[in-house]
């Protein structure tokens, strides 16, 4: 899947080089707005701890999705930055870093997000008569495509979701433990203390 058109503007090989698409993928996020780099690496590190935190994964507590939206968060999750030589976004748990995430956010936000989530639910049935993790990889597929094409007839809801998913899976992946030290080959998920500075301490 990683070579499909819908997954372009994730290029795994331009993130390894640098960090760039964890700063691109931050500055659509009002939340991350404005933070530095180390600031950006900690907030994510920060979420990524909260949901290695929760309990066993036949107990985990969502915080906004139900089961149903669990499911297609991961699936989309996963089409975006999918398993190849390293782990995907699935197995970095991008689906709870997202639901934390929004969990934080205002209700008007959020809800932005469902609407969205709802919206690729109910494309998937008007073009393949069943819900988006009910469609086949190729289907699945050929949606993303649709929404990742300029000018697409697409809605701009459409769009506009994929844009922040994509976003929010980038920024939660390589954040991630598994993204730093298996995808970024970085020896140990990076530490940031703050600044040292004697007058700054206490």
């Amino acid at each position: 899947m990683a070579d499909q058109p819908a997954l372009q503007n994730i290029d795994r090989r331009r993130v390894l080089r640098n960090l760039s698409a964890v700063w691109a993928a931050a500055a659509a996020l009002p939340s991350f707005a404005g933070l530095s780099a180390e600031a950006l690496l900690a907030a994510g590190k920060s979420i990524h701890q909260h949901v290695a935190r929760k309990a066993a994964p036949a107990s985990r507590t969502l915080k906004v999705f139900n089961s149903h939206q669990n499911r297609t968060v991961t699936a989309l999750c996963e089409l975006i930055i999918p398993q190849t030589t390293t782990p995907g976004a699935a197995a970095a748990r991008v689906n709870e870093f997202i639901d934390i995430y929004l969990s934080s956010l205002n209700p008007s936000k959020r809800l932005e997000f469902l609407e969205g989530l709802q919206w690729i639910d109910l494309r998937s049935h008007e073009l393949f008569k069943k819900a988006f993790v009910e469609a086949s990889a190729e289907q699945q597929t050929e949606l993303l495509t649709r929404l990742s094409i300029v000018n697409s007839a697409e809605t701009a809801t459409g769009q506009s979701f994929f844009k922040l998913i994509k976003s929010l899976t980038a920024f939660g992946y390589y954040t991630s433990k598994i993204g730093i030290e298996e995808e970024l080959n970085f020896q140990g998920w990076v530490e940031y203390k703050g600044c040292t500075h004697p007058e700054h301490q206490g």
